[in-house]
């Protein structure tokens, strides 16, 4: 299990009944690839004021200069071309880079894809 995570260039993840679940994002963004990309108000989005990036789960990175400053450079680095991937229910999957990048540009709206959720890669 350890080992297919380690392979996912960008996983989703989250805690469902006590259980960190993870789906392979680029699987995703292809089940996603005939969606239709919607036009969605920024302020709609429920991570928008949540800690994505530094949230203590054992795992992650505090918020050091280092690590803030690696942040700032995948946001600057952020290709808008690409629409966000939300769930079916909201919640932000991928894009939060390209969110950032938008709340910089003073930008109040924001593409997006909407998917369900298949069963997930990889349950810890």
């Amino acid at each position: 299990m350890g080992e297919l995570l380690s392979r996912m260039k960008h996983k989703h993840g989250r805690i469902i009944d006590g259980r960190r679940h993870f789906w392979d994002v680029e699987k995703l963004w292809e089940l996603s690839k005939n969606l239709p990309v919607l036009k969605i108000k920024i302020d709609s989005i429920k991570e928008l004021d949540q800690d994505c990036w530094f949230a203590d789960s054992g795992s992650r990175p505090i918020p050091t200069i280092r690590n803030v400053a690696f942040h700032c450079q995948r946001i600057i680095n952020a290709n808008m071309e690409y629409p966000i991937l939300l769930c079916s229910d909201g919640q932000l999957i991928d894009g939060g880079h390209r969110i950032a990048k938008a709340l910089i540009n003073e930008k109040s709206e924001i593409a997006a894809v909407y998917i369900t959720l298949p069963a997930p890669d990889v349950i810890q």
